[in-house]
């Protein structure tokens, strides 16, 4: 890991974290290779739907590809921004840090299964395993049970929803700074609660945004996921100084991560 003036200064000092302008960015910059951007979404489609008809196994490819599939669309974004490449390839460029990635999930993934634990006592370990099914009918006749505890799962809702604002750049930290799994971790936690509410705001837009898109006949979700996820790239590369003139990071996708 590289020190970085930009993410300490937004640590000590805070930072604006202007959503409108992020947005904004997000939408230039979509525009200007929208096909490759809309090619992603098909492809990352595709096989998030390949994976999950396996059974089992397709749970544990999803945990070690998702990651550095959804960071692709900042990972093209940034080398589109810094160099005007718009090769299709750069959207899998997150599968060179996927070491990193992955132990990175596996400890978020650890850091909620213990976040879980009071939840099982609270809501009882059957309607857990009601909407663990999927299963619509099961969970219907669970809602009584968890109505009951309503303000216990409100709490664990809200824990959960803070823990997961906090970690949100995780991912981020690792691809363009060369954060290991266990540091990336922490910044993402110290940088985003010391501005989380508007993070948090920037969440509830997107999902918004999201809704939208699939009142929109559904094809309209095609367009919102990349331009949402380029304007998280948007707000990230601005408080961590990712595109300043001394930013230390020029290329990404050459590194190779090692496991912690």
């Amino acid at each position: 890991m590289s020190y970085n003036p930009h993410i300490e200064s937004a640590i000590q000092n805070g930072y604006d974290f202007k959503i409108g302008d992020y947005f904004n960015n997000g939408l230039e910059i979509f525009k200007k290779n929208p096909g490759g951007y809309l090619g992603y979404v098909v492809v990352f489609f595709l096989i998030s739907t390949v994976t999950g008809l396996i059974p089992i196994l397709g749970s544990l490819i999803g945990i070690v590809i998702n990651p550095p599939l959804v960071v692709g669309f900042a990972i093209a974004a940034h080398k589109q921004e810094k160099s005007g490449s718009e090769e299709f390839g750069n959207f899998f460029k997150g599968f060179d840090h996927i070491a990193q990635l992955l132990v990175a999930n596996i400890i978020m993934w650890l850091i909620y299964i213990v976040l879980a634990i009071p939840l099982v006592f609270i809501v009882g370990f059957s309607v857990i395993m009601a909407i663990a099914t999927g299963d619509v009918d099961t969970i219907l006749e669970s809602t009584s049970q968890i109505a009951s505890m309503g303000l216990g799962f409100l709490i664990m809702f809200i824990i959960f929803t803070y823990v997961a604002v906090s970690l949100r750049w995780t991912n981020y930290l690792i691809v363009f700074h060369k954060y290991d799994a266990v540091e990336a971790i922490k910044t993402s936690w110290k940088l985003v609660n010391k501005n989380w509410f508007m993070h948090i705001a920037f969440g509830a837009l997107a999902f918004l945004a999201m809704i939208g898109g699939m009142i929109a006949l559904i094809i309209g979700i095609l367009f919102v996921i990349p331009i949402v996820a380029i304007a998280d790239y948007a707000g990230f590369a601005d408080i961590t100084g990712l595109n300043k003139k001394d930013d230390i990071i020029d290329e990404i996708g050459s590194f190779k991560d090692e496991l912690v």
